[in-house]
């Protein structure tokens, strides 16, 4: 099991981060700004990890 996470747990967290982000909106806890701005931190953290894993393969 941890080789196939291996390289891949970043994204799914940030993918389960995004549908808690989602669902806390769709349940009236959170407004739409937080929401957007927890969506926009997920998908930096998988920016940044596409960056650092593209430059180590260099």
């Amino acid at each position: 099991m941890k080789d196939y996470l291996k390289g891949k747990k970043t994204y799914l967290t940030a993918f389960l981060a995004i549908i808690a982000a989602v669902g806390s909106y769709l349940l009236d806890e959170i407004a739409m700004q937080d929401m957007i701005e927890a969506i926009f931190a997920a998908l930096t953290a998988m920016t940044i990890r596409a960056a650092i894993s593209t430059e180590a393969a260099k």
